[in-house]
């Protein structure tokens, strides 16, 4: 089982692709397609949204957080590998508020990792569902 982690790790890992954003850039809008997951190595990013009564919300997020998370639902539902012509569409803005250099897994990539690999799927789907469960525990612990 260990082996096969590693061989599943080194697998994403091949796939990341670092990215670099000025200050003040664009990464995404809200509406449109996402093709990418990003692993935020350094800077900070502007994740906001606007809600029902057009009132806008937003959540600063940096080192050590992701965004793109619509993608890994994309690419973790149903047994067999998604189709790229069905990218899920963002529910957020993301904007950079500082310089970012981050890692990217492309859909393609995505898509290719859980094709080649079952686990995978369960693994990414793990610590995802993990990740989800700490901010949880936080907006607990904040509001």
């Amino acid at each position: 089982m260990l082996e096969q982690n590693r061989e599943l790790l080194q697998l994403i890992y091949n796939c990341l692709e670092p990215v670099y954003y000025n200050k003040h850039s664009c990464i995404s809008r809200e509406g449109e397609p996402v093709d990418a997951v990003l692993f935020i190595m350094q800077g900070i990013v502007w994740k906001s949204t606007t809600n029902e009564c057009k009132e806008k919300t937003a959540q600063f997020i940096g080192k050590g957080d992701f965004c793109g998370e619509e993608l890994l639902d994309w690419g973790l539902r149903g047994s067999s590998p998604p189709s790229l012509s069905d990218l899920p569409i963002s529910t957020v803005t993301v904007e950079t508020r500082t310089k970012v250099y981050a890692f990217a897994l492309m859909a393609n990539d995505l898509r290719t990792i859980i094709s080649r690999r079952q686990e995978a799927a369960s693994t990414l789907q793990a610590a995802w569902r993990g990740t989800i469960m700490k901010r949880r525990m936080f907006q607990l612990q904040v509001g």
